[in-house]
C-alpha cells in the first residue's frame, strides 16, 4: 500500500510500467477531464473511471481485494475513510474471480483518510474497505485507476 500526497505521485514510478502510466495521469488536468465514462489508458490493462458514492458507517462497508489489478484511489470531492488490512486477518465471504473481486468481513485495520490532496495505491496484498464515513454520511466523488499486473 502506498498512501501519499498527490504532489508526490511521480516519486512512485518504476514499480510497474502500467502503474507508471496511471500515475502520470494522477494530475489535476486529467482528473478534471474525467467524466462518467471509463477511460482506457492502455485497453483493459490500465484504465480509470469516476464514481459518485456516499460514505457509510463501518458496519455497512466491507473489505475487498484483487489478484490481477492494482487500484489507485483518488478522492476528487469530499473525504473518505479507507481501512487497509491483509486478507489473512479477515474473513473471506464471497469470491468473484471473473471480476477479480474478493470480499471480506473483519476488523478495523489501518485507517487512511483520503481527501483531494492524497492518493492511495492498493496492491493485491492490501484488502481495502472503501466508503468509510468521517463524522456523518457524505457524498464523495472519486477517481479509481485499475492497473493489471
Amino acid at each position: 500500500m502506498i498512501y501519499a500526497n498527490i504532489k508526490d505521485t511521480l516519486r512512485y514510478c518504476g514499480i510497474h510500467p502500467g502503474l507508471d502510466l496511471a500515475l502520470k495521469h494522477v494530475n489535476p488536468e486529467f482528473l478534471a477531464s474525467l467524466g462518467d465514462e471509463r477511460v482506457e489508458l492502455k485497453g483493459k490493462d490500465v484504465y480509470a473511471f469516476k464514481v459518485h458514492l456516499q460514505t457509510k458507517p463501518d458496519d455497512k462497508t466491507f473489505y475487498e481485494n484483487h489478484h490481477e489489478y492494482i487500484d489507485i484511489h483518488v478522492v476528487l470531492e469530499g473525504i473518505e475513510k479507507m481501512d487497509i488490512d491483509t486478507p489473512e486477518n479477515l474473513e473471506l465471504y464471497e469470491e468473484s474471480p471473473e471480476n477479480d473481486a474478493y470480499f471480506f468481513h473483519g476488523g478495523a485495520g489501518q485507517a487512511m483518510f483520503l481527501t483531494p490532496d492524497k492518493f492511495l495505491i492498493a496492491f493485491p496484498e492490501d484488502a481495502h474497505r472503501t466508503c468509510g464515513m468521517v463524522g456523518e454520511p457524505r457524498d464523495i466523488v472519486k477517481a479509481v485507476f485499475k492497473v493489471r499486473l
